[in-house]
């Protein structure tokens, strides 16, 4: 198996911006978990509804780390991996995200004193839906390509491999 971050990888730009949106983003994702569950500022409620597991780097950057990977042609040699590791932030990103945003939802609710704060509230609701909405979204874009790869994701259905057609002999 080769390295696909060899040295004659890392000379294209576009596996060195695939790998850094990538990276970019597990970073993100790790900073938020520890912010989110290491004590600090505030009660766990409101780190909860401050947590940026929803945030538009963590939304985009791998999918357009897999769009630049596999579909823009040709294919690098680490796309399935790419795919791979995308699939895993976005994973632990929709987990973390609806964890948080329910768990949020107690402090954000709580807080109403006006019509204003309603509103907000409702927003923080209906926004945080459709951050994980997009999110879904993107990660089933990031499964389709991986698949297309050759990729088998745990718990799917097992790749068709179609019978070539037989010579008949005459």
């Amino acid at each position: 198996m080769t390295n696909p971050l060899n040295r004659a990888a890392l000379a294209s730009p576009r596996v060195l911006a695939a790998w850094a949106f990538v990276g970019y983003a597990a970073l993100a994702l790790a900073f938020a978990f520890f912010d989110w569950v290491l004590p600090g500022d505030g009660s766990f409620s409101s780190r909860s509804a401050n947590a940026g597991f929803d945030d538009l780097p963590v939304m985009a950057m791998p999918v357009v780390a897999v769009l630049l990977a596999a579909h823009v042609a040709p294919a690098i040699s680490g796309a399935k991996l790419i795919c791979a590791a995308a699939l895993a932030e976005y994973a632990v990103a929709l987990f973390f995200g609806l964890v948080t945003l329910f768990v949020g939802l107690g402090i954000v609710f709580d807080s109403v004193t006006s019509v204003n704060d309603v509103f907000d509230a409702l927003g923080y609701l209906i926004m945080g839906l459709a951050n994980l909405a997009l999110m879904a979204i993107a990660a089933y874009v990031v499964v389709r390509t991986f698949t297309g790869l050759g990729g088998r994701v745990p718990g799917g259905p097992a790749p068709v491999n179609p019978i070539p057609p037989q010579a008949t002999s005459s």
